[in-house]
């Protein structure tokens, strides 16, 4: 998880231009994200695997993509908000698996939004809080 806060700080700071610090893991509904959130999954393989879930509320996400995208909410699509989270939790979980010594490389599946009402309410999130809203993660691994 170490690996995951750092390259989440490197990536929000350097393509998102918001900074980041992390608080208390939490369950979803006791986190206080009580607005509409996205909800993005990411797959991964190699000398473990598991899946990386990022779960963001849509006014963060929106900002988000405005930042990354140099362009106004106006002129912002879902389809774009969709895909600036999906970049998001892939660039976050191949800088984060860079930095882990491996003997097998690490493959990464394909990110994609996934249905935020799939029972995550009681699952225990890292909070991620920026200037602007907070963010929930977590890593979930296969046996």
């Amino acid at each position: 998880m170490t690996a995951i806060q750092t390259s989440i700080s490197e990536v929000m700071e350097t393509m998102f231009f918001l900074p980041v610090e992390f608080g208390t893991e939490i369950s979803i509904a006791e986190s206080g994200m009580d607005e509409k959130k996205l909800v993005c999954e990411l797959a991964f393989k190699g000398d473990f695997s598991g899946n990386l879930i990022l779960m963001a509320p849509e006014t963060l996400v929106a900002h988000m993509a405005e930042n990354f995208m140099g362009e106004s909410l106006e002129n912002l699509a879902p389809e774009h908000l969709d895909g600036t989270l999906t970049e998001m939790l892939n660039m976050v979980c191949g800088n984060a698996l860079r930095k882990i010594e491996a003997k097998t490389p690490f493959e990464l599946g394909i990110p994609k939004i996934i249905d935020g009402s799939k029972g995550f309410e009681k699952q225990v999130f890292t909070i991620v809080e920026t200037t602007e809203s907070k963010m929930a993660i977590l890593l979930t691994m296969d046996e």
